[in-house]
């Protein structure tokens, strides 16, 4: 089925009718074949192959027009859903940008709590003695840095 997507519907619904009224119009032939007879002796010695035939292409006829039925849904659907995908990935992208700009102020939100947290440090320095021992005020302060950011 993936190569009648290369042939135009209008054609594809077309050979699929041929065949259809074909395969009707060999059983409605050979159901009344006396009648037919009469106008035409020379189909006598075809009467087997006719009625074969007809039948043949009545059962190939409503099979490939169910087919054909099946594959156009099938597009629809699959139109139906590129759609869908269309709208999600408009969506996705204006959610992407709301999430950027989200991020970007928290990111600034956490450069502006680091720069507060260096100056706070800067100031505290000299409480820090020579021997590196950390007054209850510089842990205060580590402590504050390890705080998530408003």
């Amino acid at each position: 089925m993936f190569l009648l997507s290369f042939i135009p519907d209008a054609l594809i619904q077309l050979v699929v009718n041929g065949v259809l009224i074909a395969g009707i119009v060999g059983c409605v032939v050979s159901f009344f074949f006396g009648f037919f007879v009469r106008w035409m002796p020379w189909i006598i010695p075809y009467r087997m192959i006719l009625q074969l035939l007809g039948l043949i292409l009545l059962i190939a006829g409503v099979y490939f027009k169910g087919g054909v039925g099946v594959e156009m849904e099938w597009r629809e659907r699959v139109k139906v859903a590129q759609e869908q995908v269309k709208a999600a990935e408009e969506r996705a992208e204006k959610i992407n940008k709301d999430l950027e700009q989200t991020k970007k102020e928290k990111d600034r939100a956490v450069a502006e709590s680091k720069a507060k947290i260096k100056e706070t440090i800067v100031i505290q320095a000299t409480t820090i003695d020579e021997k590196c021992k950390v007054a209850p005020e510089v842990l205060s302060i580590i402590n504050d840095a390890a705080k998530k950011p408003k």
